[in-house]
Order: C-alpha cells, then structure tokens, then sequence
C-alpha cells in the first residue's frame, strides 16, 4: 500500500503539472477510500466465517469427546461379583455310599466340607453336609449329585449381587488409607507433643475403620470365590408302620415306667409304714377280740 502511494506521489511530482496534480490527488483520495473499504470488507469476511465455523467445530470435537467416552465405557466392562447359596435335600438307599461320592466329587471339584451333621432318627438317619466349594464349580458340583439321585425332595438355588458394596468398600479402604498417610505426613512435621497426641489419636481411629472395613472386604471376597451348597439326604431304617421300633419303643416305656412307678412309692413312704402299721395294728386288735370271747 506505502510502496503505491510512494509511486503515486513520485508521478506527481515529476510528470505532471499542477491541473494534472488536483485530478490525481483526487484519484489518490478515492483510491484511498476504495482501499479502506476493501479491507474493512475482507476484515469481516474473516470475522463471520470464524463466527461460523466456531459452532461446528465445538459440535464435532464434542462429538469426539463423545464418541470417545462411549468407547471407554464400553470397553471398561465391570465384573460383577455374585454370591451363590444353593441346597439339596434327597432319600438315598445306602447313606454310606451316597456320603463317599459326595466326600469324592468334593475333592475332585477342590471343595471343602465346613459343616458335617449326623441325626438318627426313629425311622431315619439323616445327614446333612454343609461344602464350600470355588464358584466356578458351583454348578458342576451340584449336577453330580443331582444325578445319583433317584428322587429329590428339594432344590433350590440363590444368587446375591454384591458388586455395587463390593466396590463401595475398596473405594473408602482406598479413601481411609489416603487420609491416613495424610496424618502420618503431618505426624513427621508435628513438633508440640498437644499435636503429636491429637494426630496420633486419629490416626488410631482410621486405623481401627480401615481394619473393620477390610474384615467386610475379605468376608465378601471369601462368599464370592467361594459358593456354599448344603446336601442333606437320609436312609430310612424301618417300615411305614415301624413295628419293631415300635415294640422296642413299648419295652422302654414299659420299663421307664416301672423306675417311676419306684420312685412314686419311695416319696410315698411315710404313708406306706403309716398303712402298714395301722393294718398290723387291726389285726392284732381282731385276734385279741376273739381271744376274749372264747
């Protein structure tokens, strides 16, 4: 722009005469104002095209930030941790080979027995075997012995959904512990024994919380990795009617009764030896009576 109105001003001075000067002062002039006007125009070309593409470009680069956190949703998938209880309850002909494929498939599926119960019955023994066994052989171990079983009474499974506490609890362990290496730091700074003291009792109060809060985080992990099945089967040991029980029953009433009816006499003797007395005494009387009279 200098460097036409340098040329301009040098035509003018040297090629031109002073009418020939006004008309190309006056062309200067209109140049000038063609020239601030072309940028002035240029300027807010400029200006609306950035005003117009400014929206879009937030709206694609929000869709970015969107499509992108869709994508770290979806591939950040949350494993559930599921709690199963299941329970079994059968008749079975022989209760001692029934028990030894139980004991059997449990150590083959890596189980362990936590509670073991015998209860004998008048018409039946009953067992009933409480098993801990790793969660992914939950099912396996239940279809075995479901099938050596001829009837079952009961069956029933049931599933707990602890994800949402599970996760609670690690997030306040991981919470509890940074407050507490907070203090510890504060600890090392610390200088009047007043704050030694109030620093060290707080730290003795989230060290107790955090002890608690674990307790529940292992007993949880313990119930997840590990599935309880309890199997309870029995043996009848008699007919429907139980006739030789129930004679072996009446002798032992029987019998129970008589060591009764012994004590009822025992806290009756005073008046037995008071009854025994008075009839020793009638007798006496009647035999001297009849002594008289003869």
């Amino acid at each position: 722009m200098r460097l036409m109105m340098c040329i301009i001003n040098y035509y003018l001075k040297n090629r031109v005469d002073k009418k020939s000067c006004d008309i190309l002062t006056t062309m200067k002039q209109t140049l000038k104002f063609c020239v601030v006007l072309f940028l002035a125009a240029t300027y807010s070309c400029s200006q609306s095209q950035n005003l117009s593409e400014t929206p879009s470009d937030t709206m694609s680069e929000k869709s970015v930030d969107t499509n992108k956190t869709e994508i770290t949703e979806e591939n950040t998938t949350v494993e559930r941790k599921i709690i199963k209880k299941g329970e079994i309850t059968f008749e079975t002909k022989n209760s001692t080979e029934t028990r030894a494929i139980i004991t059997k498939n449990i150590s083959e599926l890596k189980g362990y027995v936590s509670e073991d119960n015998i209860f004998d019955y008048k018409d039946k023994i009953q067992y009933r075997i409480t098993i801990r066994v790793p969660a992914g052989n939950f099912e396996l171990l239940l279809d075995r012995i479901s099938q050596n079983v001829a009837k079952i009474d009961n069956k029933n499974v049931n599933t707990l959904d602890v994800t949402e506490e599970f996760i609670d609890v690690e997030a306040r362990i991981k919470t509890k512990k940074e407050i507490e290496n907070r203090y510890k730091e504060l600890l090392k700074q610390a200088n009047k024994v007043e704050e030694i003291l109030a620093i060290e009792k707080e730290i003795g109060s989230l060290r107790t919380e955090i002890e608690s809060v674990e307790g529940r985080l292992k007993y949880l992990e313990d119930k997840i990795s590990y599935s309880t099945l309890t199997v309870v089967f029995y043996e009848k040991t008699s007919s429907p009617f139980g006739f030789n029980s129930k004679m072996g029953q009446a002798l032992k009433s029987g019998w129970t009764n008589l060591l009764w009816f012994f004590v009822a006499l025992t806290n009756l003797w005073p008046f037995i030896i008071i009854g025994l007395a008075t009839i020793f005494i009638y007798k006496r009387y009647k035999k001297n009576k009849k002594k008289n009279n003869v």
